[in-house]
C-alpha cells in the first residue's frame, strides 16, 4: 500500500500507512504499562493514590485489544481496561483513555449527577488528547522509552501527520453531519462522498454515509477538544516547562480542573483557568502548519 500511486490510493491504503509498523520496535507491549505508571507517578497521580481508578489488565480471551475507559460510578468506580499488544497506536490509545480515566476518577464526589456525567463531550476529550499527546513528545520518548532523539523526532512528525489527517476528516464530518441533519438522509451518499473526499483527497465509499455518523454531534466535541488541548498544553509548558509531563505541580493543576467534573464547557475553562479569551484554534493550526 505504501507504494500505491497517490492518485490510486483509497482509505484502506491510508489505514495501512497510519498503522506505522516501522515504529513498533520503539513501542513494545511489555513497556506500555510501566511507561504509563511512570508518567502518572511523575504527575503526582500514582495509581495507589487514586482509589477510584481501577486498572483492568487481566488477559481474557475475548477482551477488547484496544484500551477503553468505563466510568461506572464516578468517581469511585472508573475502569481503565487494557490488553497490551504494542505499537504506537496501542500507546496512543492507552494514554488517551487514561486521560478520561484520570478525569472521571478525580471528580468531586459531592457534585450533582449532571456535573459528574452529563457535561459536554469536549471536556473529558481534552484531557484524553492531552495525555495522548505525551506519547509524541520527543523528550518523553527519549526519557521513558529510550527512543533515540532522531527517531523520536521522526515519529513526532508522523504522529502530527496522523493528527492532521484526523482534523481534516472530523472537520469534513461536521460539515456533512450539519447537512445530513438539516436535509435528511435521502440522497446523502453523494454529499458524504464529496465533502469528505474533498477534505481528504481520496475517493470515499458513499455506502458509509449513515454508518460514519456520531450521535449528538460528538464530532464537534472532538474538534473543540483538540482546540482547547493545544491551548492547555501551551499553558502547562509556559507554567511548568518542557518536563511538565513529570511535574507534580502540573498534575495538581490538572486535578483542580478535574475536580469540577463536567460543569464548565471548554470555552469557559479557557477563560477562567488559563487566561485565554476563549477557544482559539491558532495554536492547533500552528502545530500542524508544516504539512
Amino acid at each position: 500500500a505504501a507504494r500505491v500511486p497517490r492518485d490510486e490510493a483509497d482509505t484502506s491504503d491510508v489505514a495501512y500507512v497510519l498503522r506505522a509498523p516501522e515504529f513498533d520496535a520503539f513501542f513494545p507491549a511489555a513497556r506500555l504499562l510501566p511507561a504509563f505508571e511512570k508518567t502518572a507517578a511523575g504527575l503526582g497521580l500514582a495509581l495507589e493514590s487514586t482509589p477510584g481508578l481501577k486498572l483492568d489488565t487481566e488477559p481474557r480471551p475475548l477482551k477488547s485489544p484496544r484500551a477503553f475507559c468505563a466510568p461506572v460510578r464516578v468517581p469511585r468506580e472508573v475502569y481503565l481496561v487494557i490488553k497490551p499488544i504494542g505499537g504506537q497506536d496501542d500507546y496512543r490509545a492507552l494514554f488517551h483513555e487514561s486521560g478520561h480515566a484520570e478525569h472521571f476518577s478525580h471528580i468531586d464526589a459531592e457534585l450533582p449527577f449532571e456535573f459528574r456525567y452529563l457535561g459536554e463531550e469536549a471536556i473529558s476529550e481534552t484531557f484524553a488528547f492531552l495525555f495522548e499527546h505525551i506519547t509524541l513528545t520527543p523528550r518523553w520518548l527519549v526519557d521513558t522509552l529510550r527512543v533515540p532523539m532522531r527517531e523520536a523526532e521522526r515519529y513526532q512528525r508522523f504522529a502530527l501527520f496522523n493528527k492532521l489527517w484526523l482534523l481534516r476528516r472530523y472537520a469534513a464530518k461536521l460539515r456533512y453531519e450539519l447537512v445530513l441533519h438539516d436535509e435528511g438522509p435521502e440522497g446523502m451518499e453523494t454529499a458524504y462522498r464529496d465533502l469528505l473526499g474533498e477534505a481528504l483527497h481520496l475517493p470515499m465509499p458513499p455506502q458509509r454515509y449513515l454508518d460514519d455518523v456520531d450521535d449528538g454531534f460528538y464530532v464537534a466535541g472532538y474538534l473543540r477538544a483538540w482546540i482547547f488541548e493545544r491551548q492547555l498544553s501551551n499553558f502547562l509548558l509556559a507554567q511548568f516547562g518542557e518536563g511538565c509531563y513529570e511535574s507534580s505541580e502540573a498534575g495538581g493543576f490538572l486535578r483542580s480542573l478535574w475536580e469540577i467534573g463536567l460543569r464548565d464547557p471548554v470555552d469557559e475553562l479557557a477563560r477562567t483557568r488559563i487566561g485565554a479569551k476563549g477557544l482559539d484554534p491558532l495554536p492547533l493550526i500552528e502545530e500542524v502548519a508544516d504539512f
